[in-house]
């Protein structure tokens, strides 16, 4: 009897310390397993910051580029001129002066060139690139029955003029009435060919001052002078050889 009563109380004491040590297993488990929660919601919490972080360290540099666009007119072709950087919607520096070497090169080019085919489109653009008092000095000296040494008459059908890529340097920078003025000197070469023969290399040098107006015009016009370049002054003077 006595020997049966203390195998009975074995038995509940060894039942009592696997049921402590799996409480106390339980327990510790449970304790492993919410610090490695407590691990990974940190880390995912630390992610979510750097990337927030990132995201808002990056939105300055996200801007968007306004392009030159070169439309010709005779073919219809289309191509970029240069990309120009925008910061808080200013054109940077060196992207402005890209574009004002560009309309003065058009400028010469339509200005001082001649084709015969082309004429009056040169006409046409030189205008559009000018002010209205530059306009009407450039009517006066292209028209045949004002100017005697009118180009369509001095070069006629068959000769043509060739400009050479221009060299172009800013010499000043004014504001007059809240409107920025450049004026810029701008060197290149002319040569005829008339007939297969080209003649001698003469060498220019035009000063122009320039501006940029909103002045209301045509959509087709718009195509030409997208920005509202206008030249409000202009002179010309041919140069010796050696500059």
């Amino acid at each position: 009897m006595k020997n049966s009563e203390n195998k009975e109380d074995k038995i509940k004491s060894n039942y009592f310390e696997e049921v402590k040590e799996w409480d106390i297993n339980l327990n510790h488990n449970l304790k492993k397993s919410e610090r490695r929660a407590w691990w990974v919601a940190t880390g995912a919490s630390i992610i979510a910051l750097v990337s927030v972080v990132a995201v808002v360290a990056l939105t300055p540099l996200k801007s968007i580029e306004p392009f030159v666009i070169r439309v010709d007119n005779n073919t219809g072709y289309v191509d970029v001129i240069s990309v120009l950087a925008e910061t808080d919607g200013t054109i940077k520096e060196g992207a402005q002066e890209l574009l004002d070497k560009y309309f003065l090169a058009k400028y010469i080019e339509h200005r001082e060139g001649y084709h015969f085919n082309t004429s009056d489109l040169d006409r046409k653009i030189t205008a559009l690139l000018s002010s209205i008092d530059i306009q009407l000095e450039y009517a006066d000296y292209t028209d045949p029955n004002k100017n005697a040494n009118a180009p369509v008459l001095v070069y006629e059908r068959s000769a043509e003029v060739k400009i050479g890529t221009p060299l172009i340097s800013f010499i000043n920078t004014e504001t007059y009435k809240e409107e920025k003025r450049v004026t810029a000197l701008v060197r290149y070469t002319k040569q005829v060919e008339k007939e297969g023969e080209l003649s001698p290399l003469t060498y220019w040098a035009s000063t122009i001052t320039f501006v940029y107006r909103s002045t209301p015009m045509a959509v087709e016009d718009r195509i030409i002078n997208p920005l509202g370049f206008q030249v409000i002054s202009f002179r010309n003077d041919q140069e010796a050889p050696n500059g």
